[in-house]
């Protein structure tokens, strides 16, 4: 009998354990919800003192924190209207055209900016959350997130590469928001990574392709047989016309995977720009060979048209 209650003890406090969590979770779940029940409905006093009520009775709650970034996010922002001569590099959103003084086109276009007084107390709050629970991924990802909004490029990739150094500990156990797993979440870490990359790509600002590289630079390096982790570091060293470390990327991919065709075609062309035509005919003709009509009819144009 002593046995069977020595067997049966443990797993009684294991299920008042998972009850106290589900319970805690289930509070921290309704707490978010109403704090943005009221912000959405501009009760901001009433939202900011949920928060700070919230804060006395449990100041650890990640979602604490994910409430104060948002909000001061959502104060430090404003619209900037701007007149100019032509669009920014990267520029996504609506636009009006006209004519000036003069009859040249102009166009009319707003983008939100963030106040600094604002973005540092959203930086602030979000530190003290990651301070309580370093296993939260979506917090430092939230906190890159903002550095690229802001434009601020060098703070974000310091940000990433933090998160590469502490994947190496929590690869298994990061958590996600309300603390959900992140592996159960299908929350992959290196396609993380390949996002980031896409987004320094669709701004078309030099000053981000410094850092481009020096990302997937890292990718390359902690994730040595993602073909996709090679292919961003090649064409962030194409931005920054570094075309022979290009080239050495590309292929270092290509090998991974030779039936990668977007590989296959940017090593081709990173020959030619090169000048190796020699090179570049051979993977055309590997291309053209491919049994996916869209790159095979894409090759043979290239080779009927450049050799």
């Amino acid at each position: 009998m002593k046995k069977f209650l020595l067997v049966l003890l443990p797993l009684l406090l294991l299920g008042c354990a998972s009850n106290a969590k589900a319970e805690k979770s289930s509070k921290s779940q309704s707490n978010y919800n109403h704090f943005w029940e009221l912000w959405n409905n501009d009760k901001a006093e009433e939202a900011e003192a949920f928060l700070e009520q919230w804060q006395l009775e449990d100041e650890k709650d990640p979602e604490l924190y994910v409430c104060y970034f948002n909000m001061y996010i959502d104060k430090a922002s404003f619209e900037q209207m701007h007149v100019e001569s032509f669009l920014p590099d990267g520029y996504q959103g609506k636009y009006f055209t006209a004519k000036n003084d003069e009859g040249d086109s102009i166009y009319i276009y707003s983008v939100i900016e963030y106040d600094d007084e604002n973005s540092q107390l959203a930086f602030d709050y979000l530190n003290k959350g990651i301070s309580y629970n370093p296993k939260r991924l979506d917090l430092y990802f939230g906190k890159a997130q903002f550095y690229f909004m802001r434009g601020e490029y060098d703070k974000q990739a310091e940000v990433i590469k933090t998160t590469f150094e502490l994947n190496k500990k929590y690869a298994d156990s990061w958590l996600w928001s309300f603390n959900e797993s992140a592996k159960e979440k299908r929350i992959g870490f290196p396609e993380s990574i390949h996002e980031y990359f896409v987004k320094w790509y669709n701004t078309g600002d030099p000053a981000a392709y410094p850092y481009m590289m020096e990302i997937t630079k890292l990718y390359t390096k902690e994730y040595p047989k993602d073909v996709i982790a090679y292919n961003d570091a090649g064409i962030s060293a194409l931005l920054l016309n570094d075309l022979v470390a290009a080239r050495t990327y590309f292929e270092r991919g290509y090998e991974l995977d030779p039936s990668d065709m977007i590989l296959l075609s940017n090593i081709a062309r990173i020959n030619y720009n090169l000048g190796d035509t020699a090179a570049a005919k051979k993977y055309y003709e590997i291309m053209a060979a491919s049994d996916d009509p869209e790159y095979s009819n894409y090759a043979k144009d290239i080779l009927k048209e450049y050799f």
